[in-house]
């Protein structure tokens, strides 16, 4: 199958359109949201999620934990549905998140986050869904149907909402001006992350039984997500870990025949960046003496002329920082895996036993 004649590829193309929609259509909500946290006095963000749309949370946490004196936790929606627990989300904003915004396990929380006078805001891409007539507030994607199985301008979205929100509340007009440019920047670089897909979904990745991809930081969630679109798309055994967990066991699975893709930021501060690219040099050293094959993801220009000729280098000239990193990466993963997936022999607008809408209790 010809992957330019894909759902998944043509909706992946939307990314840089749906970063406009969503700065037509949200501006009003994001800023009535804001005023009503800073007025509650509330300090703790819980999020609630499932798959491509836990992943936008885990950046979420980090960005905002990193840039707000915010802190957020993760709430299993089985506490609620199955076992009734006795949690008070009272005095939390709690975000639930979810492409089709029916996921109807996720709004069981909202309802009771609601009845015990919290903030609550759903993320979805339909503002006539479950979760968005639930919520207090709701945030759109924006970003039209998305009617691939795989999620793709969709994930793109709620990474953009994350990312709006936290700089509001962090007033931090940097991040807010790299945001209006990113429409911009992510179709300048689209052609090269074609051309640099392309040439990684080489015979070698495409054969692959399995592998692992691994990410640190701001970036983290990128692991989870590549590997879950070539899961899902390609039937390959990938698993994703933060590469600092890497080491406590899963590095022993390792070796020639396993592909490792790593997903290196640059720091957003000279120290930060000295820090990050030593331990992402540690890292890839260690799977280099391993013997094993070594694709690298990188906006940082030092650790990919360190890498050059010693492991399968891609390089995103990203100018916007480590904050919008991850939208480069996505695309990237998204592309990669819509790629591979149609080399095998697969379509992956309709992977097998799969459906768009997964109802979970």
């Amino acid at each position: 199958m010809n992957y330019l004649e894909t759902l998944m590829w043509k909706e992946l193309s939307f990314a840089s359109s749906t970063f406009e929609n969503i700065l037509k259509n949200n501006e009003q909500t994001i800023k009535a949201i804001k005023a009503d946290i800073e007025k509650s006095g509330k300090k703790q963000f819980m999020l609630s999620a499932r798959g491509t749309s836990d992943h936008a949370m885990m950046y979420f946490k980090y960005l905002l934990e990193t840039k707000t004196e915010y802190c957020a936790g993760y709430v299993a929606p089985s506490i609620v549905t199955v076992y009734n627990g006795k949690v008070n989300y009272g005095h939390t904003v709690f975000i639930g998140c979810s492409q089709s915004g029916m996921a109807v396990d996720v709004n069981e929380s909202i309802i009771r986050a609601n009845e015990q006078g919290a903030i609550t805001v759903a993320i979805t891409n339909n503002t006539e869904s479950l979760m968005a007539k639930t919520a207090k507030y709701h945030l759109f994607c924006s970003a039209e149907e998305e009617k691939s199985v795989a999620a793709t301008k969709t994930y793109s979205a709620q990474l953009f909402l994350s990312a709006w929100l936290v700089a509001e509340l962090a007033n931090d007009g940097k991040l807010l001006d790299a945001l209006k440019k990113l429409p911009e920047e992510v179709r300048k670089l689209t052609p090269s992350l074609d051309l640099q897909t392309t040439q990684f979904a080489n015979e070698e990745l495409v054969g692959m039984k399995g592998g692992f991809v691994l990410s640190r930081g701001l970036t983290y969630s990128i692991a989870f997500e590549q590997a879950l679109k070539l899961q899902e798309t390609a039937y390959k055994q990938m698993k994703g870990y933060a590469s600092s967990d890497f080491y406590h066991g899963p590095m022993a699975m390792v070796d020639k025949t396993t592909p490792v893709l790593f997903y290196c930021a640059k720091g957003m501060t000279s120290d930060i960046a000295k820090i990050t690219f030593e331990d992402q040099s540690k890292s890839i050293d260690k799977m280099l003496s391993m013997s094993a094959p070594v694709y690298l993801i990188t906006d940082d220009e030092n650790i990919a002329d360190k890498y050059n000729g010693k492991a399968k280098v891609a390089f995103i000239d990203n100018s916007l920082g480590e904050e919008c990193s991850i939208f480069f990466f996505a695309l990237f993963a998204q592309m990669f895996a819509c790629k591979v997936s149609c080399a095998v022999g697969n379509n992956p607008d309709s992977p097998r036993v799969l459906n768009k809408v997964t109802i979970t209790k």
